[in-house]
Parts: C-alpha cells; sequence; structure tokens
C-alpha cells in the first residue's frame, strides 16, 4: 500500500513537527545518507537556522504562491521560499 501525503494534507504543521524533519534531514547529510544539491542543501539549513528561533507551537503552513512553495508563520510572515530549479 502506497501512502500519498499531499500539501493539502499538512498545511499547517506546528515548528516542533518542522523542525525535526529538517534536522533529521541535516543528519541525514551529515552522515553521507543523502547528498542533495547545494540549493537544498542551503535550505535546510536556513530552515533549522529560522524555525530554531520560533516558538514550537507556532503552526506553519505550506502553500503555493506564484508557482512557488512558500513556507510561512501563522501571521502569513515569510519563513523561506523554495527555489525552483531550472532544468538544464
Amino acid at each position: 500500500m502506497v501512502l500519498k501525503v499531499q500539501i493539502k494534507d499538512v498545511k499547517k504543521l506546528d515548528v516542533e513537527h518542522y523542525l525535526s524533519l529538517y534536522k533529521f534531514r541535516k543528519e541525514m547529510m551529515e552522515k553521507g545518507i543523502t547528498n542533495p544539491l547545494p540549493e537544498g542543501k542551503k535550505l535546510i539549513n536556513e530552515i533549522i537556522s529560522k524555525l530554531s528561533k520560533m516558538p514550537m507551537d507556532e503552526k506553519i503552513e505550506l502553500s503555493r504562491k506564484d508557482g512557488q512553495l512558500v513556507m510561512m508563520d501563522s501571521k502569513e510572515n515569510i519563513i523561506v521560499i523554495v527555489p525552483t530549479l531550472e532544468n538544464n
């Protein structure tokens, strides 16, 4: 059985959830289990840095704006905009 999770299903989880997720991704990078593109590494570090300074129970919203994925806090302040990678 394959479970598909769409963005609409995970739109408003909290800082604690996303911080845990991205710390795990960073740990996998550091152990050499994954090797994302430099842009991905930068994004993961940026997300961890910004979320670490926020209250753990703050709700986070993911949405699409102008075709880009945007992570915002509950007051709609942008935390990060996920860069679009161009096909070479």
